[in-house]
């Protein structure tokens, strides 16, 4: 069976190939080659993701960081594409999908989304297969955005269900969308996100 998390790592090395390094994306302070680094140090060098902040390895956390930039942008996208080593625990398919699937989805879209010529109402087509999945992620992960914005909120997906999220005595509030809408909502792409928003 074909691995999701497979496919958006695919996809997303596809959209990092079609622009600049120094092309914006959704992330924050992120131009494009930030974000192919981040993937890279996600799959083979996770101490890295918080060594620079310790104070014993801040020095070699960053200087690690700046010798796999320097490598360069092409360098870096293929890195990506070639994914973890084979005996990171990531490498095992259903991990893999559990750990990267919504992961390298919401990337895909933080560069696609961020160019100046993205056609909000042309997104891009994903399988029905990887809708489930990122809607049954997604489901894991709604409460905490619940939190974070201090709200009850009901994600509501026709066709795939509803869950609603938050403290009981909050105000409440209902977003709708396709799976990925709502996931990406969630994780903070709210202007780019296409959902609808109401009082529940």
């Amino acid at each position: 069976m074909t691995s999701t998390a497979s496919e958006q790592r695919q996809a997303l090395v596809t959209a990092l190939r079609t622009v600049s390094a120094d092309a914006p994306t959704l992330c924050e302070g992120w131009a494009a080659e930030d974000l192919a680094l981040h993937i890279v140090i996600r799959d083979s060098h996770p101490h890295l993701l918080i060594g620079p902040s310790l104070p014993l390895v801040g020095d070699r956390g960053s200087k690690a960081l700046k010798n796999l930039r320097s490598t360069g942008y092409e360098s870096l996208v293929e890195r990506a594409q070639a994914g973890p080593p084979s005996y990171f625990p990531q490498s095992f398919p259903p991990l893999n999908d559990l750990m990267n699937t919504a992961e390298f989805y919401i990337h895909t879209e933080d560069v696609l989304r961020a160019q100046p010529d993205f056609d909000p109402k042309h997104p891009r087509s994903i399988s029905e297969k990887l809708r489930r999945r990122l809607w049954k992620q997604g489901s894991m992960m709604f409460p905490m955005a619940a939190r974070s914005a201090k709200q009850r909120i009901t994600f509501v997906s026709p066709g795939y269900g509803s869950t609603t999220s938050g403290p009981a005595s909050a105000p409440m509030r209902k977003i709708t969308g396709a799976p990925e809408e709502l996931l990406l909502w969630a994780f903070g792409r709210k202007e780019k996100a296409q959902v609808s928003i109401g009082e529940a």
